[in-house]
């Protein structure tokens, strides 16, 4: 009796395999471009945090105010000092970091004073597909992140 062993996969079986392997793929992509965006998110707040961070520093080391400002758009920048700083490199600036996060709000006369490390209080806000995070001043100077989805945020 002779015996026949196949010696490979037939064409349907090829395709179920490479339509799964697609799907599979495809589910892959989109949970690794929404990761990307919270890194980005993420990393943003927490580099606005540091720009803050150091101004506040400044401002008591020198006995000085720093009030931020904002020139808007899709490649923001936000600092303190001379507006015209974002041009060049600066440690009281920070251009945007990543093209697919916004700055929505900044509250008014946000800033620090030299006088007892002081603060004008008030918050950032930015946004990207990921979500908002909210980068709030106290009036002592202490700089916070949280989302916006959080209940001591607001």
């Amino acid at each position: 009796m002779k015996i026949k062993h196949p010696g490979g996969f037939t064409l349907l079986e090829m395709m179920v395999v490479i339509t799964i392997i697609s799907l599979l793929s495809l589910g892959g992509w989109s949970g690794w471009q929404r990761w990307q965006q919270y890194q980005q998110l993420d990393d943003s707040a927490q580099q606005i945090q540091r720009l803050l961070q150091r101004l506040r520093s400044d401002a008591n080391w020198h006995n000085r105010a720093h009030l931020l400002w904002l020139k808007p758009g899709d490649r923001w920048c936000l600092g303190a000092g001379a507006a015209d700083e974002c041009l060049r490199a600066s440690r009281h600036t920070l251009p945007a970091p990543h093209t697919g996060v916004v700055v929505r709000a900044l509250t008014s006369d946000l800033g620090f004073y030299g006088k007892k490390n002081t603060a004008h209080p008030g918050s950032i806000l930015i946004a990207s597909a990921a979500g908002e995070r909210r980068i709030i001043v106290s009036s002592r100077g202490r700089v916070r992140i949280c989302a916006s989805s959080e209940e001591n945020c607001r």
